[in-house]
């Protein structure tokens, strides 16, 4: 009797060793296999997007109000070289004006310091005029007679001139500037003045003798354009200066001339 549970007892335990002998060793816990590539770019995808911060919009500063544009003002100024000497900037391009000075290049493609140094005094402070009040001499021969005769101007004629009313000299209107042979100040427009490029234009309203002739060659351009030098000998009871001449102010005050513009 105690034999057979002591049996029992041993085969007990030998059940229970089989049955610890019978479980494979791979059977516990084995080692993860290795992550792919593909599974280590998704993985630091996702950690980089867990960890990337809140995109916060830039503030922009207030845009500065445009600047405006500074209007061109033909005729000036400004100057060349901010130098009312070498004439005005900007030109007319269209009009009356625009036909005069079409083909007019300035300083007759001098550079601005070379023109002046030819053709301004800085001991009188004045321009290089030519001789003779201006008239040309045939072949530009210096000691040659001028080209200048007497002529009538009629009722109705229309003329101009650049420059001042304090002159004495006009031009058939519409003459080309080139022809004219002026310096470019007297392109200037005068402060408070409305003729723009201090250029103005008359009638004639009660005709009267003048010298007429070609412009002399004058301030690198050709000139040969014709001009009537207004002189007083020619007008009864008109004011002379020391030149003899008589100024357009006088002609447009007395009846010989009409301000047209």
């Amino acid at each position: 009797m105690h034999l057979s549970r002591h049996v029992l007892s041993i085969a007990a335990i030998a059940i229970g060793a089989g049955a610890f002998a019978s479980t494979p060793a791979h059977a516990s816990a084995s080692p993860p296999p290795a992550p792919t590539a593909k599974e280590n770019k998704a993985t630091s995808s996702q950690s980089q997007s867990s960890s990337t911060t809140v995109k916060v919009d830039r503030v922009e500063p207030p845009a500065k109000p445009p600047v405006p544009a500074v209007p061109v003002v033909v005729c000036g100024p400004p100057y060349v070289l901010d130098n009312s000497n070498l004439g005005p900037k900007y030109l007319p391009k269209t009009g009356n004006l625009g036909r005069i000075l079409k083909d007019y290049v300035g300083y007759g493609g001098l550079q601005p310091g070379k023109f002046l140094y030819r053709y301004w005094n800085e001991q009188t402070n004045m321009w290089r005029y030519p001789d003779a009040f201006g008239f040309a001499r045939p072949g530009d021969w210096p000691n040659a007679r001028p080209l200048v005769y007497t002529g009538m101007l009629p009722v109705g004629m229309l003329l101009d001139r650049f420059g001042g009313e304090g002159g004495a000299f006009l031009a058939p209107y519409g003459t080309p500037y080139e022809e004219r042979a002026l310096p470019p100040s007297n392109l200037n427009t005068f402060p408070g003045d409305p003729h723009i490029c201090n250029y103005h234009v008359y009638r004639v309203t009660k005709q009267f003798q003048v010298d007429a002739g070609p412009a002399s060659r004058a301030f690198q351009m050709e000139g040969m354009g014709k001009q009537y030098h207004t002189m007083a000998k020619y007008i009864p009871g008109a004011t002379a200066n020391a030149d003899g001449e008589v100024s357009i102010n006088w002609l447009a005050s007395n009846g010989y001339l009409e301000r047209v513009n």
